[in-house]
């Protein structure tokens, strides 16, 4: 019962998130941020194989492990994107517990605690992605992704290039454990 309870106040925060986040200052840089996940239990590893032969990073739920490749070093504004698209998916993480392994999308979070529609939801997502002038990348690159993956990668793509949100959806919605 206390886990659903903290799994509800963890979604109600989000939709409270959405709505206040203008008010943060702009970041510099990512690495306060994966301070923060590093905080919060996630391993922040530099590998030179993050997955597939093309990938930048990864972040593995059930492990709770950020992996980014070296090369990102050498250009410190696409590794800051690439950062933030993966801490979208800790945030989401954060919403089913990263003592979970699974997450939800931020659109089943807002769904789930406001009055909001998925049209709405999904709105939100898409004047993102074409502020950032990168929709057709993103319906393209995840067109093959079963529906559930799909909306979580839709919603990261969205959130990468706004470095205010994901800093203030992971300061809202995900929480340093507590000692047992």
């Amino acid at each position: 019962m206390r886990l659903l309870l903290g799994v509800a106040a963890r979604r109600g925060v989000l939709a409270l998130a959405l709505m206040g986040w203008a008010t943060l200052p702009a970041l510099a840089s990512s690495e306060p941020l994966l301070d923060q996940v590093r905080a919060l239990g996630v391993l922040v590893e530099e590998r030179a194989d993050c997955g597939g032969p093309r990938q930048l990073a990864t972040y593995n739920m059930g492990a709770n492990l950020l992996c980014l490749s070296p090369a990102l070093r050498r250009d410190p504004q696409q590794r800051a994107k690439v950062i933030q698209h993966e801490l979208v998916h800790v945030i989401q993480d954060c919403l089913d517990g990263l003592e979970s392994p699974t997450s939800l999308s931020l659109a089943e979070g807002l769904r789930a605690t406001s009055s909001l529609s998925a049209g709405q939801v999904n709105g939100f997502f898409l004047q993102h992605l074409r502020r950032q002038g990168n929709l057709q990348h993103v319906v393209a690159t995840t067109a093959l992704l079963p529906q559930d993956s799909r909306q979580r990668e839709f919603e990261a793509y969205a959130l990468q290039g706004d470095a205010q949100m994901v800093a203030h959806l992971l300061a809202k919605t995900c929480r340093i454990p507590s000692a047992p």
